[in-house]
């Protein structure tokens, strides 16, 4: 496969109960899975604040099974995030800042 990012991508956003230094209008973050591909794959869910503020949970592989299985679970608990969480539920939720 040539080297390509971005086999996969969805964003939404959501709205948050703390500043993310700063939002984006109306309290709200972006979040954004997505499956990459570029010398290996790369799964990630991400959550940011309008300029440096985000958390993460990012897996690589060199196998694409093993990617689809990663993105389908990450794309899953990116469909449950509810709305009105804070920096903390995702420090609880396996997310490490970014």
């Amino acid at each position: 496969m040539k080297n390509k990012i971005g086999i996969k991508i969805r964003e939404r956003m959501l709205y948050v109960t703390d500043d993310w230094h700063p939002c984006f209008p109306g309290n709200r973050i972006r979040l954004k899975v997505s499956l990459n591909y570029f010398n290996g794959y790369y799964i990630l869910l991400s959550a940011w604040g309008a300029d440096d503020t985000g958390v993460e949970i990012f897996k690589r592989t060199p196998f694409r099974v093993t990617a689809e299985w990663e993105y389908a679970k990450l794309a899953n608990l990116f469909e449950k995030i509810p709305s009105g969480v804070d920096r903390e539920w995702f420090l609880n939720h396996g997310f490490t800042p970014a």
